[in-house]
């Protein structure tokens, strides 16, 4: 079936206590939405480890700002289960946990979206600021916050203690990268980036996805330390491995953040 809000075909619907969940199809890809227009997640049909959504190609500067691969990786926020796909697809030695707090839909992910059965990953039902209470300190070198409902990011995010809580469980020279979606509630996303950048002493920087209200922040306990050739590098070499375009974001993210990047060579 079809209609509004979607324009493509509802392969399946179901309902829990928070809300419809949708799978849709359209033009070659499958999308799981929450009775809104705004796609939770995608995947290509055809080649469903390719990351269909541009915002998930800007959460991934992240991995520039290490020399090594992450050993940990954490996901708050499933969603159909793409940036899980590449976390273990791509970071075949880390160890890989995610947090969703509804089990529906983490159910709809199996069926529909194929998310991979590897020892690697840990998949937690829970809330994600309880989840992060309960964890050791210094866990995750990588931490993908991508936590949304049908109209902005999910309530937990604006919690006072988040962030303290994400960056008690990064280790010493981590990474957090977060989708920041408030529709068009400003005051909203206003509040979270304040909050963002005070935990982490400012040292944060904004990623603006194109065309789109998105806009992804990343954000470290250690100073974003960056020389323009040796990041120029690392996205090269990310680029021939999984196939992003990482250099042309690493570009709009230098312009838009020089002056917050430790070491940057304000000359390039």
């Amino acid at each position: 079936m079809s209609g509004y809000p979607y324009a493509g075909q509802v392969v399946f619907s179901c309902r829990d206590e928070h809300g419809v969940i949708d799978v849709v199809d359209e033009s070659g890809l499958r999308s799981m939405q929450f009775a809104s227009g705004a796609r939770q997640s995608t995947i290509f049909l055809h080649d469903p480890d390719i990351l269909a959504l541009s915002y998930t190609h800007c959460m991934l500067t992240a991995l520039l700002f290490s020399p090594t691969d992450p050993a940990r990786a954490l996901l708050m926020g499933v969603g159909g289960g793409s940036l899980i796909r590449f976390l273990v697809g791509q970071l075949p030695q880390a160890r890989v946990d995610a947090v969703e707090r509804r089990a529906k839909v983490l159910e709809v992910a199996r069926g529909y979206f194929g998310i991979p059965d590897d020892p690697r990953l840990a998949i937690h039902i829970d809330d994600g600021l309880r989840f992060l209470e309960r964890s050791e300190p210094g866990t995750w070198d990588l931490m993908l916050v991508d936590l949304h409902t049908a109209d902005g990011m999910a309530p937990v995010v604006r919690h006072p203690d988040f962030f303290a809580r994400c960056r008690r469980g990064l280790s010493e020279a981590g990474l957090l990268s977060i989708n920041l979606w408030y529709g068009y509630r400003d005051d909203d996303e206003r509040l979270v980036r304040d909050n963002l950048m005070k935990e982490f002493d400012g040292q944060v920087v904004f990623l603006p996805v194109a065309g789109k209200r998105n806009c992804i922040a990343l954000a470290s306990s250690a100073p974003l330390e960056a020389e323009r050739a040796v990041l120029q590098e690392r996205a090269e070499a990310w680029q021939a491995r999984i196939g992003l375009d990482l250099p042309d974001l690493l570009d709009e993210l230098w312009q838009r953040n020089r002056g917050s990047l430790t070491g940057a060579d304000a000359s390039v």
